[in-house]
């Protein structure tokens, strides 16, 4: 599974997160050939993280979100979970998501909203809303199966930030993945040298909007490639109405997380 942009627990070390190690020099390349090297990535069998994320609006007025988050991967299904330390409005606020490994199998999350007490199942219909007011979506946060899309490379060579990139072409084969991502189709730059995603622009079904997704800062730690800064901006007729950045303050790979974290109950529970 692909995360392009984000991923909150461990698919924002990637979608989000989007890496893999390739040291030969690439030669004739499909573009499905390509996102299957980015899917491939080695990501970490768990990862520890704390970061920010930054809400800014039209008016350039920030708010600023701390979590908290953890994933842990094996052969069928990555599990995450991601807890809201600060402020105080959305402190003990929890994601909990399963991505199978199996595409026949639907991937599973939940919002634990403290003020009710409560979790809440997020449905295929509502993964294409809003991540707690952010520019990010709940299927950004959960990636995508690459058996979804058609890819196409619209150009063989882009630099971005010095760094020589394919561009992608996404396009989903159905209107159900559509309806679940609320994306009609996407450009994605990818780093020819680390097969890594660091620029993406995304046709938006509803509103005829456009978001713009960056990566930067990107990093090699615990030999796994990160970017520390991503960007989304949600535009309208080419201008901006939102920004969310999320920035990872400290990140650890492959230490002992118990499988009790990821229970349901554990939203609850806290940190």
């Amino acid at each position: 599974m692909i995360g392009y942009f984000v991923s909150i627990s461990k698919f924002l070390v990637s979608f989000l997160m989007i890496f893999l190690s390739f040291g030969s020099p690439v030669f004739s390349l499909t573009a499905y050939q390509i996102m299957q090297k980015v899917d491939e990535r080695y990501t970490g069998e768990t990862v520890e993280q704390t970061s920010t994320l930054v809400l800014i609006d039209k008016k350039n007025r920030k708010r600023e979100r701390i979590l908290k988050g953890f994933s842990k991967e094996n052969k069928s299904v990555t599990k995450s979970i991601t807890f809201f330390l600060k402020p105080t409005d959305v402190k003990d606020t929890a994601y909990l998501s399963y991505n199978w490994e199996d595409p026949k199998r639907e991937d599973e999350s939940w919002l634990y909203l403290p003020a009710l007490q409560k979790s809440n199942r997020i449905a295929g219909g509502d993964r294409s809303n809003s991540f707690m007011g952010s520019d990010f979506t709940y299927s950004d946060l959960d990636g995508i199966e690459i058996e979804d899309y058609n890819f196409k490379i619209v150009k063989e060579s882009d630099v971005v930030d010095g760094k020589d990139c394919w561009v992608i072409e996404s396009i989903p084969k159905t209107k159900e993945v559509i309806k679940e991502t609320g994306y009609l189709k996407s450009l994605t730059w990818i780093r020819k040298d680390i097969f890594f995603g660091v620029k993406g622009r995304i046709l938006v079904k509803k509103g005829k909007k456009i978001k713009l997704w960056s990566a930067k800062d990107i990093q090699k730690i615990d030999g796994i490639w990160v970017a520390k800064t991503q960007q989304m901006t949600t535009t309208k007729k080419k201008k901006r109405e939102h920004s969310s950045i999320f920035i990872i303050n400290s990140i650890k790979f492959n230490n002992e997380i118990s499988n009790k974290l990821f229970e349901s109950e554990a939203m609850q529970r806290g940190l």
